[in-house]
């Protein structure tokens, strides 16, 4: 009898122990199921995330600037969700991917996608000059407006024909105004005896000898320690560069004169735009659409409290007759336009579009 429940006893401790490790198999079975489950998930977003077609975008800009900020608040999203993740952009400021000579060769070749540029192209293709030449445009808002006209872009996408891009729009890159540690700047004969830095650009050269200033071409690397030891007295940049530089420490001046809007090209690799699907197309060039409104905005906003950043430093600001400043230096214009054919051309849309 106690042979006979004994025997009962193990059997049941066996069945227990068979149960035990019945449940044990099943949860590591469940738990090794949930884990290739995640490993398949994250192996599929690994993969799709590999699918994504990278755009690089490279420009020559800090993170702070307008530029940076509108290409990460608007540009980017919008072509990733509206490709629904076919693309996925990458933004390369500071120059990351090389000076502007470089990444506009990059995206000539197509191992850029894309870049937002100067007018490093102007000596090659004198249309482009319109879009950064003194006295052309009359403020940054106009400058948007006229340059991102259909008409407009179609003149400079004929230059951009030749080098493989596309543009796709243009941005806002400075207004130009003068500062100096003489005195202020209220009438055109103020600027007699100065001693003004200027970028090595023959039409920047030309506009100010019209002016009256003395010029001296440096680079901006030099301009400091030139304003300190008394090489020059002055310089031409937008308000923001006077102040993130410090040169207001030595240039307590500054005249908003406005005399040249300059303006960024937003490219793309021609073939590399031509690979897309017209759906994708249209996607980048809303957002190139968007980014260029948005970049203004920012830009306005962003110069208005620079300057009172400016004047709460101790610099004086003062607001000259731009129309007697013009008068005096728009003479580089009719220069140019007898020199440069597509120029002129560039130029006679311009006018038409301001009403001129």
């Amino acid at each position: 009898m106690k042979k006979k429940v004994l025997s009962v006893l193990l059997a049941a401790v066996m069945l227990i122990g068979l149960s035990a490790c019945g449940g044990s198999s099943g949860g590591s079975a469940s738990s090794s199921g949930s884990s290739a489950a995640s490993s398949s998930g994250s192996s599929a977003a690994s993969s799709a995330s590999a699918k994504a077609i990278p755009i690089k975008v490279a420009t020559y800009y800090a993170d702070a600037h307008p530029s940076s900020i509108a290409l990460e608040e608007v540009f980017k999203p919008m072509v990733e969700e509206g490709t629904e993740g076919r693309y996925v952009v990458e933004i390369y400021g500071n120059n990351a991917l090389g000076g502007e000579a470089e990444f506009n060769e990059g995206v000539k070749l197509g191992t850029i996608e894309m870049c937002l540029t100067g007018n490093i192209m102007g000596d090659q293709f004198p249309a482009l000059y319109a879009a950064d030449f003194p006295w052309l445009m009359d403020s940054v808002q106009q400058a948007s407006e006229i340059c991102n006209n259909p008409e407009l872009l179609a003149m400079f996408q004929e230059a951009f024909n030749q080098v493989n891009m596309t543009c796709l729009g243009l941005s806002v890159n400075g207004n130009r105004c003068i500062s100096n540690n003489k005195h202020p700047i209220n009438h055109l004969s103020d600027l007699q005896g100065i001693k003004l830095r200027l970028p090595e650009a023959a039409h920047y050269v030309s506009n100010f000898k019209y002016l009256g200033a003395t010029t001296v071409t440096m680079s901006l690397s030099e301009v400091f320690t030139a304003l300190q030891q008394g090489t020059i007295d002055g310089q031409e940049n937008p308000p923001t560069t006077l102040l993130t530089n410090g040169w207001y420490e030595v240039q307590p001046y500054l005249a908003i004169t406005n005399h040249q809007i300059s303006m960024n090209f937003f490219n793309v690799n021609t073939n590399f735009f031509n690979s897309m699907s017209d759906a994708d197309k249209a996607v980048l060039q809303d957002a190139v659409t968007a980014f260029v409104a948005r970049q203004l905005e920012l830009y306005t906003v962003g110069m208005e409290n620079d300057v009172k950043a400016l004047e709460e430093h101790g610099v004086e600001v003062t607001y000259p007759d731009r129309d007697e400043f013009k008068a005096a230096g728009s003479q580089v214009i009719d220069d140019y336009c007898e020199k440069y054919p597509e120029f002129k051309a560039a130029v006679e849309v311009v006018h038409r579009l301001q009403g001129v």
